[in-house]
């Protein structure tokens, strides 16, 4: 009776080490669903941050005392016509053909894909804004920045885990091939590394009209 007391108590642990491991291994799997969510409504408000853009305004540059040329400024007013359009369609598009899919792998990566070219693109813009614009300006697209980096991240992690359950149901270790989409879909040329990517944080001081 000793003995069968035992095994029971023993079994019993036994199943709750296993139910603490599958609650664990839930908690550090990403909830694709949510992230694509909150990439949208993100994307929607940095459309309209970009569009309280007032670079026709922005101040001119200095360079040993004269003034340079306006290139930042045409340079600017295009980074944010071109991140309108892809915020206005070309990601909500991506990020409902994501949710179809139900997490499948190359729509999700065409998600991705897309947010590192939108947070190279704001980068740059953002780091001009901080310095011809106005804070009123800077501060929100800094924000947006950091959301859309964090969301990036995300991503990442939703595929890598992704990839190593294919991997694992396969039994071996991860083959590139030199194969293409069905749909001839271009691969990204740059693949920004999430873990060191930069962040803006808001200005402390006022800036210049």
């Amino acid at each position: 009776m000793k003995i069968l007391k035992i095994a029971i108590l023993v079994c019993s642990l036994g199943l709750s080490g296993m139910a603490q491991s599958r609650n664990q291994a839930g908690a550090g799997r990403t909830d694709l669903t949510s992230t694509l969510l909150e990439l949208d409504r993100i994307a929607a408000a940095t459309n309209s941050d970009l569009g309280h853009l007032q670079i026709e305004k922005w101040k001119g540059g200095w360079k040993t005392g004269f003034t340079t040329s306006a290139s930042h400024k045409t340079q600017a007013g295009q980074s944010a016509k071109s991140l309108e359009r892809n915020l206005k369609t070309a990601l909500p598009d991506l990020i409902r053909g994501a949710l179809n899919s139900r997490g499948g792998m190359y729509t999700t990566f065409k998600v991705y894909e897309d947010v590192n070219l939108v947070c190279q693109t704001l980068d740059s813009l953002v780091s001009t804004a901080e310095e011809y614009g106005r804070k009123e300006e800077y501060a929100p697209l800094a924000g947006d920045y950091n959301n859309l980096v964090r969301l990036r991240r995300l991503l990442s992690a939703y595929i890598e885990q992704k990839a190593a359950a294919a991997d694992a149901r396969i039994g071996t270790p991860s083959d590139v091939s030199d194969t293409s989409p069905a749909d001839g879909a271009s691969l990204p040329r740059k693949i920004t590394v999430d873990s060191v990517a930069s962040t803006h944080k808001r200005k402390t001081h006022s800036s210049n009209d």
